[in-house]
């Protein structure tokens, strides 16, 4: 892959350079692995979810995008919207560096609506010239026009007492205060979870505490993307911690995205959990999701995240000059103490066409995009996803005796960040009843019993790896070729 100096990596969008950008794009778009129902990136590199919000009867995701390469450069926010969750548009530049605070990077954050403004605070980056980083949180905002402005002050500078990393603010409003909710490291290279408060929006920000957990110290070296959210009459505490050791079948990518359920206290700043936290994800590829702003489900959290992990190399895409991809939104609920996530409420919009529906063995051409329902009844179950002629593909299989559903990618012809293993597995106390399978060009989501687990994967097959294989003992599965929602537009 192309090796990248620090100067060509820190360049922000220049609008001369659009008919450069519409270029790659049209070259990007012609990839075998461009999805049909993923947001991706128009051009360059994709990462984190940002200012995701339900504003002016719409949804609202940014996502982080350095516009020029496959590479982590210097950080603009791009802006996509929907009415559904599931057709998505791209809407153009969102933010892009400017002046001082923010010049070497608009870095994430989140979308606060309040009457006919979406508020969107974000971590600002500057760096001296000794390349010292200096953290600020920010504040833009964009009018029911979908213009964007930008607060010229900071909302705070620098924290005393935690190093540089001071990023993430996810903002909301709690009795009377608005908060936000950031990740920092402490000086002892600990991560925390660090709680401001204000009487107004754009002004008056204090340091309100470091959020304790209760019974729990050690979240790794850094804590990325924290999000609170109060789901009924129970809380929600998400984060991407840094530097989590694997602990059996759990936390084996190299950074994980976890949660609490729990109780908020704010007079003590103080987060109880009702029990030990856990991966939002059990699959290969997830990181620093988000909830949604919205006031318009209060039992309900809206949920996306970057289809990526931090650190790792997606090699296949990046070799033509792009890289990164959303989840599908999810739809969070806390059914009997326990959290459940389900795609957006209208996915079966996706099933375009029938493919076929078998009770046992099959092998038939696989849609490079499909959705694919099965039914188990707890009996053995083995798929086999974009499989080769003299190889598996993408393998997911459900031994009922153990009661593990397992995937593997290690099979495929394209290998990626394999240091970290090509397998994940879980265990279904009550066994396995059904999953929906949400295979789109060069990723693979699994929603197992009705959102008891999920399980998201990015793969990469080649125009000979096309084969639908399946073994299953009792009960059915459909698979369907998917539709288009999102359009691979060009648009700046």
């Amino acid at each position: 892959m192309r090796e990248w100096t620090r100067e060509e990596r820190y360049v922000a969008l220049d609008r001369k350079d659009t008919e450069k950008l519409r270029a790659l794009h049209d070259r990007i778009s012609q990839s075998i692995w461009r999805c049909s129902y993923h947001v991706q990136t128009v051009t360059g590199l994709l990462g984190d979810t940002n200012g995701f919000s339900y504003f002016d009867g719409r949804w609202h995701l940014f996502y982080q995008w350095f516009p020029y390469g496959a590479v982590h450069g210097l950080k603009h926010w791009y802006h996509t919207s929907s009415e559904d969750l599931l057709t998505w548009k791209n809407e153009g530049l969102g933010i892009g560096p400017g002046e001082y605070y923010d010049d070497k990077g608009v870095f994430s954050g989140s979308g606060f609506p309040e009457g006919d403004v979406l508020y969107l605070p974000y971590t600002g980056n500057h760096r001296d010239e000794n390349w010292v980083r200096y953290p600020y949180q920010l504040l833009a905002w964009m009018d029911k026009d979908g213009v964007i402005h930008k607060q010229e002050e900071p909302l705070c500078g620098p924290i005393a007492g935690y190093t540089e990393h001071q990023r993430d603010p996810k903002m909301f409003f709690h009795e009377g205060y608005y908060y936000f909710l950031i990740g920092v490291q402490n000086e002892e290279k600990k991560g925390r979870f660090l709680l401001m408060r204000s009487k107004e929006i754009r002004s008056g920000w204090q340091v309100y505490g470091e959020l304790n957990v209760r019974g729990y110290d050690d979240f790794g070296f850094m804590v990325e993307c924290p999000d609170l959210e109060k789901v009924g009459d129970q809380w929600l505490l998400l984060f991407s911690p840094q530097g989590l050791e694997p602990k059996g079948d759990e936390f084996r990518n190299v950074y994980n995205n976890t949660y609490f359920i729990g109780q908020m206290d704010f007079e003590h700043c103080e987060f109880i959990p009702n029990g030990p936290f856990k991966e939002l994800d059990r699959g290969l590829d997830f990181y620093a999701a988000q909830c949604a702003g919205q006031n318009i489900w209060p039992n309900r959290a809206v949920l996306e995240a970057w289809f990526g992990v931090s650190d790792y190399t997606y090699e296949p895409t990046a070799e033509e000059d792009y890289s990164g991809l959303q989840t599908m939104a999810r739809i969070l609920t806390i059914e009997n103490g326990a959290l459940k996530q389900r795609p957006a409420d209208d996915w079966k919009k996706l099933e375009e066409t029938l493919c076929g529906e078998y009770c046992n063995d099959a092998e038939t051409e696989m849609p490079r995009s499909a959705v694919i329902e099965v039914e188990s009844n707890n009996s053995a179950v083995s798929l086999d996803l974009y499989g080769a002629d003299d190889h598996p593909g993408f393998t997911v299989e459900y031994d009922p005796q153990s009661r593990y559903l397992t995937i593997e990618r290690g099979h495929m012809e394209n290998q990626i960040n394999t240091k970290y293993g090509t397998d994940r597995r879980v265990h279904l106390e009550n066994g396995l009843s059904q999953m929906v399978i949400f295979a789109d060009a060069s990723s693979v989501e699994i929603f197992v019993n009705d959102g008891e687990y999920v399980l998201s994967s990015r793969i990469f097959p080649t125009l000979q790896e096309h084969l639908f294989r399946l073994k299953q003992s009792d009960g059915k599965t459909a698979l369907y070729k998917a539709a288009r929602t999102v359009q691979d537009d060009f648009v700046l």
